[in-house]
């Protein structure tokens, strides 16, 4: 029997997320209450701009929040981890056989870049600001109702896209009709679809956290700084199942990790999700700012080959050269940065498609070139 089963809450905890948001559509566009605006990770170039509302302040406690606890608001309480664990449960339910394949041998396919890529997507998301910095255009305010918050979303000023769009479309011109909401709602599912579904179908469980989030990069610096921060601590001896490894959703090689680095896991990649914790048959594993216990019980392979390779149910790199795998990233930064133009989160679609396409093209191309 396991000590405690985690998951019921997290995913509990992730439902109220997406409750609360729409509570605060309908409190701010239903009900006319406008106390605060949205609280999203946009708070990150409203920070830095000096725009202090209440995305920014959010930022702030998660940032704080990571000195603490990691990165656990990433597996708890962020709203797109929310859907990604629903496309999960929906695909494995439908038996989709060729993302069955991946999670039962829970195989996260990468890319050696990702790190580049995250970066790269960050640094287009804070580019306005720079843009800000260069005209010194930069200034302080205080306003907590400011972003609203359907900003950057479809629907937002009564368009399907944003002002600035090429091609656009006017909702309630003639007063609110239900096609009023359910065209930028689907819009705005048809994007969460692209990052959830399609993404974790071709690359694994998660592959958006993985590969491409740009918020890892503001996170993972606050990692391992504060002596009070909680990790996943072995808390009696690993007997090297390597359960908790093998059903890690960021790759991480926990037993390794705990076996090499006293006791603690350490990578930057942890979300808390406390998938290593449940499945441990035999209690190995806490969440806990205290000292570990002693590994008394050598592991010989650990002390042979302290580290598998990516194909043993870890990040699995796609066998492609460098060349391509970079250019890959770059494709993907250009088909995203041509679907922004109809707005923020429309980003995300061309990258993610233009990466797939790209990379899938390639392989498509190689196994044919060593076909012949």
């Amino acid at each position: 029997m396991h000590r405690v089963q985690f998951q019921g809450r997290r995913i509990l905890s992730l439902i109220g997320v997406h409750l609360y948001i729409l509570f605060h559509l309908l409190l701010w566009y239903v009900f006319g209450v406008k106390i605060w605006g949205k609280t999203a990770m946009m708070g990150v170039p409203s920070l830095l701009a000096g725009h202090i509302n209440a995305a920014a302040i959010m930022v702030i406690l998660i940032i704080l929040s990571v000195l603490l606890y990691g990165r656990a608001f990433c597996g708890w309480a962020c709203h797109l981890r929310g859907a990604i664990e629903f496309s999960d449960w929906v695909m494995r339910k439908l038996k989709i056989s060729g993302y069955r394949k991946l999670r039962e041998n829970n195989l996260l396919f990468n890319t050696s870049f990702r790190w580049l890529f995250r970066g790269i997507v960050f640094f287009i998301l804070l580019l306005p600001v720079i843009i800000y910095w260069i005209r010194r255009e930069y200034y302080f305010y205080f306003n907590l109702q400011a972003p609203t918050p359907l900003t950057d979303l479809p629907g937002n000023n009564n368009l399907l896209f944003s002002a600035n769009a090429p091609v656009n479309m006017q909702l309630a011109t003639h007063g609110l009709t239900i096609l009023d909401f359910i065209i930028p709602f689907a819009a705005g599912i048809f994007i969460v679809f692209v990052m959830t579904f399609v993404f974790n179908y071709f690359y694994g469980q998660g592959a958006f956290c993985r590969i491409m989030c740009p918020y890892a990069v503001l996170l993972v610096p606050f990692m391992n700084l504060s002596p009070w921060q909680k990790k996943i601590t072995r808390i009696s001896n690993c007997t090297g199942c390597r359960a908790c490894s093998n059903n890690c959703p960021q790759g991480i090689d926990v037993s390794r990790e705990i076996y090499h680095y006293n006791g603690k896991v350490i990578n930057r990649e942890c979300i808390k999700c406390y998938h290593c914790i449940d499945i441990c048959s035999y209690q190995t594993l806490t969440d806990s700012r205290q000292k570990a216990s002693s590994q008394t019980k050598p592991i010989s392979a650990y002390e042979k080959t302290p580290w598998l390779n990516s194909l043993r149910h870890l990040q699995v790199i796609e066998p492609l050269h460098p060349v391509f795998d970079f250019i890959s990233i770059i494709f993907a930064i250009v088909c995203g940065s041509i679907t922004s133009r109809l707005g923020g989160f429309w980003f995300y679609v061309g990258a993610i498609g233009g990466y797939i396409i790209f990379r899938k093209l390639i392989c498509l191309c190689l196994s044919e070139k060593s076909q012949s």
